[in-house]
Protein backbone atom coordinates (compact mmCIF):
# COMPACT_ATOMS: atom_id res chain seq x y z
CA UNK A 1 0.00 0.00 0.00
CA UNK A 2 1.40 3.57 -0.87
CA UNK A 3 2.57 5.65 2.02
CA UNK A 4 0.35 7.85 1.76
CA UNK A 5 -2.99 5.95 1.27
CA UNK A 6 -1.43 3.80 4.57
CA UNK A 7 -1.15 7.16 6.35
CA UNK A 8 -4.66 8.52 5.23
CA UNK A 9 -5.91 5.18 6.40
CA UNK A 10 -4.40 5.32 9.94
CA UNK A 11 -5.61 9.27 10.37
CA UNK A 12 -9.10 8.15 9.68
CA UNK A 13 -8.89 5.00 12.03
CA UNK A 14 -7.47 6.54 14.74
CA UNK A 15 -9.84 9.34 14.97
CA UNK A 16 -13.03 7.37 14.61
CA UNK A 17 -11.38 5.02 17.43
CA UNK A 18 -11.10 7.55 19.77
CA UNK A 19 -13.94 9.25 19.07
CA UNK A 20 -15.87 6.33 19.30
CA UNK A 21 -14.56 5.37 22.67
CA UNK A 22 -15.13 8.38 23.88
CA UNK A 23 -18.84 8.95 23.09
CA UNK A 24 -19.21 5.25 24.22
CA UNK A 25 -18.12 6.43 27.59
CA UNK A 26 -19.54 9.60 27.81
CA UNK A 27 -23.29 7.10 26.55
CA UNK A 28 -25.50 9.97 26.75
CA UNK A 29 -25.47 12.17 23.08
CA UNK A 30 -26.48 10.52 20.14
CA UNK A 31 -23.89 11.36 17.56
CA UNK A 32 -21.59 12.30 19.52
CA UNK A 33 -18.71 10.51 17.83
CA UNK A 34 -19.47 12.18 14.50
CA UNK A 35 -20.02 15.73 15.85
CA UNK A 36 -17.21 15.95 17.73
CA UNK A 37 -15.40 14.77 14.98
CA UNK A 38 -16.63 17.19 12.84
CA UNK A 39 -15.97 20.21 15.47
CA UNK A 40 -12.02 18.78 14.97
CA UNK A 41 -12.12 19.06 11.54
CA UNK A 42 -13.26 22.78 12.38
CA UNK A 43 -10.67 22.89 14.81
CA UNK A 44 -7.68 22.47 12.60
CA UNK A 45 -9.11 24.85 10.10
CA UNK A 46 -9.06 27.77 12.66
CA UNK A 47 -5.49 26.66 13.46
CA UNK A 48 -4.81 27.21 9.43
CA UNK A 49 -6.42 30.24 9.52
CA UNK A 50 -4.85 31.32 12.34
CA UNK A 51 -1.21 30.17 11.19
CA UNK A 52 -1.41 32.03 7.60
CA UNK A 53 -2.90 35.53 9.13
CA UNK A 54 0.04 35.42 11.84
CA UNK A 55 2.72 34.05 9.50
CA UNK A 56 0.99 37.55 7.12
CA UNK A 57 1.90 39.50 10.01
CA UNK A 58 5.59 38.30 10.00
CA UNK A 59 5.36 36.07 12.68
CA UNK A 60 6.78 32.57 11.47
CA UNK A 61 5.60 29.77 13.74
CA UNK A 62 7.83 26.84 12.46
CA UNK A 63 9.26 23.58 14.55
CA UNK A 64 12.97 24.38 12.96
CA UNK A 65 13.02 27.78 14.28
CA UNK A 66 11.80 26.77 17.86
CA UNK A 67 14.14 23.66 18.28
CA UNK A 68 17.09 25.78 17.14
CA UNK A 69 16.06 29.23 19.09
CA UNK A 70 17.42 29.84 23.03
CA UNK A 71 14.82 29.55 25.55
CA UNK A 72 14.18 33.09 25.59
CA UNK A 73 13.54 33.40 22.39
CA UNK A 74 11.38 29.82 22.27
CA UNK A 75 9.11 30.09 24.97
CA UNK A 76 7.10 32.79 23.31
CA UNK A 77 7.00 31.21 20.17
CA UNK A 78 5.52 27.89 22.38
CA UNK A 79 3.24 30.16 23.89
CA UNK A 80 1.66 31.18 20.38
CA UNK A 81 1.32 27.94 19.19
CA UNK A 82 -0.11 26.49 22.59
CA UNK A 83 -2.71 29.65 22.30
CA UNK A 84 -3.36 28.60 18.60
CA UNK A 85 -3.75 25.24 18.78
CA UNK A 86 -5.46 24.81 22.40
CA UNK A 87 -7.79 27.80 21.59
CA UNK A 88 -8.59 26.37 18.00
CA UNK A 89 -9.23 23.20 19.70
CA UNK A 90 -11.56 25.63 22.42
CA UNK A 91 -13.88 26.93 19.13
CA UNK A 92 -14.17 23.47 18.08
CA UNK A 93 -15.65 22.23 21.45
CA UNK A 94 -18.04 24.74 21.90
CA UNK A 95 -19.47 24.31 18.10
CA UNK A 96 -20.22 20.63 19.57
CA UNK A 97 -21.46 21.31 23.05
CA UNK A 98 -24.67 22.32 24.25
CA UNK A 99 -26.16 24.24 27.41
CA UNK A 100 -27.19 22.02 30.05
CA UNK A 101 -25.02 19.17 28.99
CA UNK A 102 -22.72 17.22 32.19
CA UNK A 103 -19.38 17.31 32.73
CA UNK A 104 -19.14 13.69 31.37
CA UNK A 105 -20.80 14.32 27.77
CA UNK A 106 -18.16 17.70 27.41
CA UNK A 107 -15.29 15.34 28.25
CA UNK A 108 -16.11 12.48 25.87
CA UNK A 109 -16.84 15.84 23.30
CA UNK A 110 -13.30 17.06 23.90
CA UNK A 111 -11.46 13.70 23.05
CA UNK A 112 -13.33 13.47 20.25
CA UNK A 113 -12.49 17.14 18.85
CA UNK A 114 -8.90 16.53 19.87
CA UNK A 115 -8.98 13.32 17.79
CA UNK A 116 -10.33 14.82 14.60
CA UNK A 117 -7.39 17.76 15.30
CA UNK A 118 -4.97 15.49 15.71
CA UNK A 119 -5.80 13.26 12.72
CA UNK A 120 -5.58 16.00 10.22
CA UNK A 121 -2.69 17.35 11.71
CA UNK A 122 -1.10 14.25 11.21
CA UNK A 123 -2.34 13.57 7.80
CA UNK A 124 -0.72 17.18 6.62
CA UNK A 125 2.55 17.11 8.46
CA UNK A 126 3.57 13.12 8.26
CA UNK A 127 2.90 13.22 4.38
CA UNK A 128 6.24 11.37 3.06
CA UNK A 129 7.78 10.54 6.74
CA UNK A 130 7.38 6.78 6.18
CA UNK A 131 8.01 5.05 9.62
CA UNK A 132 6.61 2.78 12.54
CA UNK A 133 7.22 5.81 14.44
CA UNK A 134 4.57 8.17 12.29
CA UNK A 135 2.22 5.48 12.70
CA UNK A 136 2.76 5.44 16.28
CA UNK A 137 2.11 9.60 16.51
CA UNK A 138 -0.68 9.21 14.30
CA UNK A 139 -2.27 6.22 16.83
CA UNK A 140 -1.51 8.63 20.03
CA UNK A 141 -1.82 11.77 19.03
CA UNK A 142 -5.43 12.02 20.07
CA UNK A 143 -4.89 10.99 23.48
CA UNK A 144 -1.98 13.47 23.45
CA UNK A 145 -4.39 16.28 22.18
CA UNK A 146 -7.09 15.57 24.54
CA UNK A 147 -5.05 15.19 27.29
CA UNK A 148 -3.60 18.91 26.49
CA UNK A 149 -7.35 20.08 26.34
CA UNK A 150 -8.25 18.70 30.01
CA UNK A 151 -8.31 21.72 30.85
CA UNK A 152 -10.25 23.53 28.46
CA UNK A 153 -12.80 21.26 28.17
CA UNK A 154 -13.18 21.42 32.50
CA UNK A 155 -13.84 25.48 31.42
CA UNK A 156 -16.40 24.75 29.00
CA UNK A 157 -17.96 21.71 30.98
CA UNK A 158 -18.70 25.00 33.53
CA UNK A 159 -19.73 26.93 30.85
CA UNK A 160 -22.52 24.77 29.77
CA UNK A 161 -23.44 24.61 33.41
CA UNK A 162 -24.03 28.42 33.72
CA UNK A 163 -22.72 30.26 30.95
CA UNK A 164 -22.94 33.96 32.80
CA UNK A 165 -20.76 33.12 35.55
CA UNK A 166 -18.29 30.45 33.77
CA UNK A 167 -16.60 32.89 31.82
CA UNK A 168 -13.20 32.63 34.42
CA UNK A 169 -13.13 28.79 34.41
CA UNK A 170 -13.28 29.44 30.48
CA UNK A 171 -10.14 31.89 30.06
CA UNK A 172 -8.25 29.97 32.90
CA UNK A 173 -9.03 26.47 31.09
CA UNK A 174 -7.69 27.81 27.62
CA UNK A 175 -4.70 29.67 29.28
CA UNK A 176 -3.97 26.72 31.42
CA UNK A 177 -3.61 24.30 28.39
CA UNK A 178 -1.79 26.59 26.18
CA UNK A 179 0.72 26.91 28.99
CA UNK A 180 0.76 23.02 29.42
CA UNK A 181 0.98 22.68 25.43
CA UNK A 182 3.44 25.21 25.27
CA UNK A 183 5.86 23.32 27.87
CA UNK A 184 5.60 19.82 26.07
CA UNK A 185 6.37 21.55 22.74
CA UNK A 186 9.59 23.39 24.84
CA UNK A 187 10.22 19.94 26.08
CA UNK A 188 10.43 18.50 22.82
CA UNK A 189 12.53 21.26 21.43
CA UNK A 190 15.43 21.29 24.33
CA UNK A 191 17.08 18.63 26.68
CA UNK A 192 13.82 18.19 28.35
CA UNK A 193 12.76 16.04 26.09
CA UNK A 194 10.06 13.02 26.47
CA UNK A 195 10.48 13.23 30.25
CA UNK A 196 9.24 17.28 29.92
CA UNK A 197 6.64 16.25 27.54
CA UNK A 198 5.48 13.53 29.53
CA UNK A 199 5.14 15.64 32.49
CA UNK A 200 3.62 18.19 30.85
CA UNK A 201 0.70 15.81 28.97
CA UNK A 202 0.15 14.10 32.83
CA UNK A 203 -0.07 17.01 34.51
CA UNK A 204 -3.57 17.94 34.25
CA UNK A 205 -5.02 14.28 34.48
CA UNK A 206 -2.64 14.08 37.67
CA UNK A 207 -4.17 16.83 39.13
CA UNK A 208 -7.42 15.50 38.76
CA UNK A 209 -6.92 12.24 39.91
CA UNK A 210 -5.25 13.48 43.10
CA UNK A 211 -8.20 16.10 43.81
CA UNK A 212 -11.00 13.08 43.37
CA UNK A 213 -9.10 10.73 46.39
CA UNK A 214 -7.88 13.92 48.74
CA UNK A 215 -10.21 13.76 52.14
CA UNK A 216 -12.07 17.20 52.13
CA UNK A 217 -11.19 19.51 54.30
CA UNK A 218 -12.47 18.78 57.44
CA UNK A 219 -15.65 21.07 58.55
CA UNK A 220 -13.53 24.13 61.09
CA UNK A 221 -15.25 23.42 64.27
CA UNK A 222 -17.48 26.03 66.10
CA UNK A 223 -15.60 28.26 68.13
CA UNK A 224 -17.34 28.02 72.03
CA UNK A 225 -18.01 31.12 73.37
CA UNK A 226 -18.15 31.95 77.11
CA UNK A 227 -21.17 32.60 78.47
Amino acid sequence: MPWELLLAVACLSSGLAWASLAARRAGEIRGLALHSLFGGAAAFGFAVIAYDLLDGAGVRLEWERLSHAGLASAAPLAGVIGLVEEGAKLAGLLLVVERGWRTRSVMGAAVGVSAGFAALEALTTLQGWDSPVALARVALGPAAHALLALPLALGVAAFARDARRAWGSLAGGLALSAVLHAAGDLSLASDAGKLGYGAALLAAPLWLYLRARLPPRAAQAPVPVAR
